[in-house]
């Protein structure tokens, strides 16, 4: 069974995403585990060790953990593989890395809520917490239902990490799935036709190349896409023209750089984002 770790607080990004995950769990073989840690305020620091310390910790976790406890167990009855929270006290992305560590997990979980303002996507990517992230990331925007995804790749995408992680967590669904090429390009920019019409003819066979290893991949596990497709566009064109899935799936290098074009496009896609490391 697949474990997932899920952020969960008392605010509506995380409400959003724990509804989002149960939908998910449901759907495939997942184990969801959720935390939530207390930060205590700045300059708010423990008193002591041993009982002390317990005792304050305690104490800052009486009032928001019943509130988290309760939200848990209404979602429980939906989500039976839903486990009940995890609470502790310190900083937020110290002890979810911590529990990443400790545990094996094969997915984190998030929620943002949908801003036609990418910053503040943006600025996850700059974080320590996803910059030392072991597992996949899927990061939950809205409450959509989970019936169509698409593969975003490039030709530096790494499909043998791309194409597993989908089939891990999808591989027992009904999923609708589409691969996108995209060739992405800096606003401004001449915008090329989707069709692949005009385009180099090195460029036309290294993109049906990658197109067919994904495609081969996948009929390897079973699946194939319903649509595949090149697109040469600004992100924001691309954005665009995914506005109707309710999943992304791509794949990033951890050196990528949170000013990218490929962070852009999934920065400004309503949808949720599966993102794996390569």
């Amino acid at each position: 069974m697949m474990r997932a770790l899920i952020f969960v607080d008392n605010r509506l990004a995380s409400r959003i995403a724990l509804r989002y995950a149960c939908r998910l769990a449901n759907m495939s073989d997942m184990d969801l585990q959720s935390i939530y840690i207390e930060e205590p305020e700045l300059g708010d620091s423990p008193p002591g060790t041993g009982w002390v310390k317990s005792t304050w910790e305690k104490g800052l976790l009486v009032s928001a953990g019943a509130e988290i406890s309760q939200l848990i167990h209404q979602e429980k009855s939906k989500c039976p593989t839903l486990r009940k929270p995890k609470m502790c006290v310190g900083d937020r992305e110290t002890e979810i890395l911590r529990e990443l560590d400790e545990s094996p997990y094969d997915l984190f979980i998030e929620g943002t809520l949908y801003s036609f303002n990418p910053a503040g996507f943006l600025e996850k990517f700059g974080t320590r917490l996803y910059r030392e992230l072991s597992c996949p990331i899927l990061v939950v925007k809205n409450m959509v239902d989970i019936k169509k995804a698409v593969l975003l790749i490039e030709d530096t995408t790494d499909l043998w990490s791309l194409i597993p992680l989908f089939f891990k967590i999808f591989g027992k669904t009904q999923l609708k799935l589409d691969i996108f090429h995209v060739k992405l390009q800096k606003p401004g920019r001449l915008r090329f036709k989707e069709s692949g019409e005009g385009l180099k003819t090195s460029d036309a066979k290294e993109t049906d190349e990658i197109i067919h290893s994904a495609e081969k991949m996948l009929a390897e596990t079973g699946w194939s896409a319903q649509e595949t497709r090149v697109i040469r566009d600004a992100p924001a064109g691309i954005a665009e023209s995914l506005q109707d899935y309710s999943l992304v799936v791509s794949c990033l290098s951890r050196q990528t750089a949170p000013k990218s074009l490929m962070l852009e496009v999934l920065s400004r896609v309503p949808s949720a984002v599966l993102l794996c490391w390569q």
